[in-house]
């Protein structure tokens, strides 16, 4: 038996569709209780359909999330013990406040050393000016370039032993901190992180053809929308490169955002309205269809029903095929034509089973038997 879904009201007729196919489609007749040996008139009804291949969206999808514009991995500028640290991961610091000490005993040593080689190299200047004679004026020269060099010296080691003292470059919070007191780190060592969320930025793949630098963007994220501002247009990066095959104008834009209120949050997943959430497939422009909401669908049958598939238009493949995202199953079939509207759960079963059905039910008569089915039954 086939049946259409209870919401239809008319009596249903089967027919035999051009590509074996065993359709339900309605008639003008009043829904009533059909008396079974009731033979109604029958309608062709053409359905193409086509195979399809399911791509994963994972194939297109790469994280993606908010990031502040300023982040900074502060480093040690000395080897040494952590002495003091002020601060703990999460607390806000201001522009050049110290977060951290170092103790370092080589730092204190060369610039001791500078003080004395500058006392040394003022001596002498002090007492080539009290010379006379053919090489009194060589020896003063002499004597003040040493001492220029003494004072460079002592610059740089006042220098390195200031840098002792870590202090933060810019206003922020500390997102990490490395090193606990007593650690001994050389330099180069990662001590902290900082970071300014008032500004966030995010890298996302747009259509180059759609968005520009400086248009205000208008961003999906993992609890709502933000808008921000173009930065900037790059070409794809490599883990980017499958989306050439939907939309060869992709490309990534630089979104900042302003975060001045803390509305966002660092690390926020972002979604791309051009990279697929669902399975993709490629289909004719002529299965395209627009839905009561204003949103495309295609059908296709599954298993034995016509389903109303809403999917999300990506890239066009020249002028008359389209790439789609939606939920589609491997074994769906794409129908790409019919010769009547389909209701959305219509029942389409092969032609050769019913006729085989029929075949062994039906007496022996010249006349085809047909037969009709209420949907209330």
């Amino acid at each position: 038996m086939l049946f259409l879904p209870k919401r239809s009201r008319s009596a249903l007729l089967l027919t035999v569709c051009s590509l074996g196919l065993l359709c339900t489609t309605n008639s003008d007749a009043q829904a009533q209780r059909p008396d079974p040996n009731a033979q109604p008139s029958g309608t062709q009804l053409i359905i193409k359909r086509e195979a399809i291949s399911p791509i994963s969206p994972d194939k297109f999808r790469v994280p993606i999330s908010l990031a502040p514009t300023r982040q900074l991995d502060i480093r040690s500028l000395n080897e040494g013990i952590v002495q003091n640290i002020r601060v703990k991961p999460g607390g806000k610091v201001s522009a050049q406040e110290e977060v951290l000490r170092i103790e370092s005993a080589k730092a204190i040593k060369q610039l001791e050393r500078a003080k004395a080689n500058l006392k040394v190299a003022t001596i002498r200047r002090d007492l080539a000016r009290g010379q006379s004679g053919p090489q009194s004026q060589a020896n003063l020269d002499l004597a003040e370039a040493e001492l220029d060099v003494a004072e460079a010296d002592l610059d740089l080691a006042q220098l390195n032993f200031d840098n002792t003292s870590i202090r933060a470059p810019f206003a922020g919070e500390i997102l990490n901190v490395a090193v606990t007191v007593g650690t001994f780190v050389n330099e180069g060592d990662l001590l902290m992180v900082l970071r300014d969320s008032s500004e966030l930025s995010a890298r996302i793949p747009v259509d180059r053809q759609k968005v520009k630098q400086g248009d205000t963007l208008e961003i999906q994220l993992d609890n709502g929308v933000a808008e921000g501002k173009v930065q900037t247009v790059l070409p794809l990066t490599n883990e980017w490169q499958a989306l050439r095959q939907l939309i060869d104008t992709a490309a990534i834009a630089v979104v900042v955002i302003d975060n001045k209120d803390r509305r966002y949050e660092d690390g926020q997943t972002v979604y791309s309205e051009i990279v697929p959430r669902q399975a993709v497939i490629e289909v004719p422009n002529t299965a395209l269809k627009n839905s009561e909401t204003g949103s495309r669908l295609v059908q296709v049958l599954r298993d034995n029903l016509v389903r109303d598939i809403e999917v999300e238009l990506l890239g066009s493949i020249g002028d008359s095929r389209s790439y789609v995202a939606g939920p589609f199953q491997s074994e769906d079939e794409l129908i790409t034509e019919s010769s009547q509207v389909l209701l959305d759960g219509t029942v389409v079963m092969p032609a050769t089973q019913t006729n085989a059905q029929n075949t062994e039910t039906a007496p022996r008569t010249t006349e085809p038997r047909r037969r009709t089915f209420n949907p209330d039954l």
